[in-house]
């Protein structure tokens, strides 16, 4: 049940469900810091690239890992994160709310991990000798290659998750998937998003990355429409 409580009361409960995340953030973060020079080793070593990065910034090196650690915090304390965020929200949710987070955020969840280790395992290793190639002595900077890297593949793990973002739109009746203000909105939103994913937004690789996330978008629609009917 939903009881009426003030506002401080709300608070309390707020940071409470948020402490275990933090937490885990932080007990994450410092054991990737620890380990963060053999990862990056072990990133660069897959995709063959060992040789050809240099640093180019006295601070270049310690920045690369501390992003990488809080990256690592971040993602290995999502899943807590969105559990605890439900069970806050849980007493203000209808029953058919709580069933269908219950199966879309592990849903979600699914998708993003699957993703990220398509684009890892499968697009990364195809599209590095096309951005990457060029001179055999060719060095490139150590922070935009790790970007390169995790840009490309978390971007592959969220792009997956629009079938899904669209479905819950279109189920949840706040976009009816027709030719209005919230399509051309979501539209923008992806060219967006495909401007963060692309290494060189200024390259074809950006169109074809934003005609990649609307063609998933617009199926995730289409099977909610078709579901609904």
């Amino acid at each position: 049940m939903d009881h009426l409580q003030p506002l401080p009361t709300h608070l309390v409960e707020l940071r409470g469900a948020m402490l275990g995340p933090l937490l885990l953030f932080g007990l994450l973060m410092v054991t990737t810091f620890s380990w963060s020079g053999a990862i990056l080793q072990a990133m660069l070593n897959y995709h063959g690239l060992a040789g050809s990065v240099s640093l180019y910034t006295p601070a270049e090196f310690l920045r690369v890992r501390l992003s990488l650690a809080a990256l690592a915090g971040c993602l290995g304390a999502l899943p807590l994160l969105l559990l605890q965020s439900y069970r806050f929200a849980r007493p203000g949710l209808t029953e058919g709310e709580r069933s269908f987070t219950r199966r879309a955020i592990p849903l979600s969840l699914t998708l993003f991990t699957s993703g990220t280790a398509l684009g890892w395992t499968v697009f990364l290793p195809r599209l590095l000798p096309l951005l990457a190639g060029g001179p055999a002595e060719a060095q490139f900077s150590l922070a935009q290659t790790v970007g390169l890297l995790l840009s490309l593949s978390l971007g592959t793990g969220i792009a997956l998750q629009l079938p899904l973002l669209a479905f819950m739109a279109r189920r949840t009746s706040i976009w009816d998937g027709g030719l209005a203000q919230g399509r051309r909105l979501a539209w923008g939103l992806l060219l967006a998003l495909a401007l963060l994913v692309t290494p060189d937004p200024s390259s074809i690789g950006l169109l074809l990355a934003t005609a990649l996330m609307v063609l998933l978008f617009e199926a995730g629609s289409w099977l909610a429409g078709d579901a609904r009917g």
